[in-house]
């Protein structure tokens, strides 16, 4: 009942308060679920539907595995060597504070309207974020432990099996949620700004057609299938975090 009674009751809570804004607001300028899902019981019958979200969400992943690709080794470099995070400090700080609509926009006018620009874009606007993340996950590790696998002679094979990856994997696993967060929002305003295909495409659409259920079908398909992805990494998450559960505590 705890493991599942809370979610259920939050996902309830969600659709009384869907339900009560569009009672408040009225139907005509927020629908409410009912009208939401009879639209999109309509939408789905389209192939065109299924194939706005699908490049959309080809798009999400590609930019969340360049970010990670790339992030990952920055950030490690960054945690191991002082001398290289003081040199990379001033790009890192552009990166993080640079408004995320001028790099978008930007690589709309240089490179131009299409796939590149965008996957770029976006790779870009994450990219910082993953990097110090990784950073500061590396500078926590304990060396205490490290001096441990040298004593025991473990191969580096096993070190980083056994001792450096159990310290990083919770830290990863969340990082990894928030960068599939964060790419799938960036990616639907990049496709309103310059694409004409995905969902962000689709919302902008139906925001010129003044259709409000458009953009709530679309909005709640696609936060429906982020929500199953990220509930896989959060799995994954606790599956890697219980070498810290204390016997007889819950998995």
């Amino acid at each position: 009942m705890l493991r599942w009674g809370w979610p259920l009751l939050g996902l309830l809570s969600v659709v009384v308060a869907w339900s009560l804004l569009t009672r408040l607001l009225g139907p005509s300028t927020f629908p409410g679920p009912v009208d939401t899902l009879h639209f999109l019981n309509e939408q789905v019958r389209k192939a065109a539907f299924w194939g706005h979200i699908g490049i959309t969400l080809w798009r999400v992943l590609v930019c969340f595995a360049l970010a990670l690709a790339l992030g990952l080794p920055l950030g490690w470099l960054l945690g191991l060597s002082p001398v290289f995070s003081a040199f990379a400090g001033p790009w890192l700080a552009i990166g993080l504070t640079l408004p995320r609509i001028l790099i978008l926009l930007s690589a709309f006018l240089i490179v131009g309207l299409n796939e590149k620009a965008l996957v770029t874009a976006i790779t870009l606007i994450l990219l910082p974020t993953v990097a110090v993340q990784v950073r500061e996950a590396v500078r926590s590790l304990d060396p205490r432990l490290s001096d441990m696998a040298r004593a025991f002679r473990l191969s580096r094979t096993k070190t980083w099996r056994w001792v450096i990856l159990p310290q990083l994997w919770p830290t990863l696993l969340g990082l990894a949620r928030v960068t599939l967060s964060l790419s799938w929002k960036m990616v639907v305003f990049g496709e309103v700004f310059g694409r004409t295909s995905g969902v962000g495409y689709m919302i902008s659409f139906y925001f010129q057609q003044f259709e409000m259920r458009g953009i709530l079908a679309y909005g709640v398909v696609m936060t429906l299938i982020l929500s199953a992805l990220d509930g896989g990494l959060a799995w994954l998450s606790r599956r890697g975090s219980t070498w810290q559960q204390p016997p007889g505590g819950e998995p």
